[in-house]
């Protein structure tokens, strides 16, 4: 059992899911769409986590060839069927013993920023708690938006074993800490071409 303390000196990299099949998006990457600023949203994330210091980042999905003129290394799931749990096992499996923890984002968040990022590792970092996750305004869980200890990843593997598919259930079994953000909007994901015209939309009114 490991010791009641802080990870204070956790050692910290990223990790980008993009292992979904953007059904709804007519199979077309999500994390390549591009944002206003002319950059990819997965471009933009890359951006986001390297300011909050986080050095090294990956790519873990279920096919290469998309990713193949991103300038990250892509992992690709251990796992076919099984939905994001699959990048989770594989991102933690790869990283290893090299950093404590994984923070995980998934591809398709636009408008996230350092200042989320930073909360979630300082949440992390402050407690003994094996995963922290964020949580909006309405308390609705963000499960993909997590930091994760490394320790964690025969749990979720036995998990995907048991047949486990939900991440939230994972982490609430795993006693996860909850970072809440007042504020949704960096949040906001993009499933359908109806998402991205209210995104743009949104960003017009601002």
């Amino acid at each position: 059992m490991m010791a009641e303390a802080t990870f204070a000196k956790a050692r910290i990299a990223g990790a980008i899911l993009a292992g979904g099949q953007a059904v709804r998006y007519g199979g077309r990457p999500k994390g390549l769409l591009e944002t206003v600023t002319g950059l990819s949203i997965i471009e933009h994330e890359i951006r986001q986590l390297k300011l909050a210091g986080i050095d090294e980042v990956i790519i873990v999905a279920s096919d290469l060839e998309p990713w193949r003129d991103c300038a990250l290394n892509v992992v690709l799931d251990l796992r076919s069927g099984v939905g994001p749990l699959a990048g989770i096992e594989a991102a933690l499996a790869y990283y290893g013993s090299s950093y404590d923890a994984t923070l995980f984002l998934p591809c398709d968040l636009p408008a996230i920023t350092t200042t989320e990022i930073s909360q979630l590792q300082a949440a992390f970092t402050n407690n003994s708690a094996l995963v922290a996750v964020a949580t909006t305004s309405d308390f609705f869980c963000e499960p993909l938006c997590a930091v994760v200890h490394n320790n964690l990843l025969k749990t979720v593997s036995q998990a995907i074993d048991d047949g486990e598919r939900r991440p939230q259930r994972l982490w609430r079994n795993a006693g996860a800490i909850e970072v809440h953000f007042e504020d949704a909007t960096p949040f906001f994901n993009i499933n359908t071409p109806q998402d991205m015209a209210r995104w743009r939309a949104r960003l017009e009114k601002s």
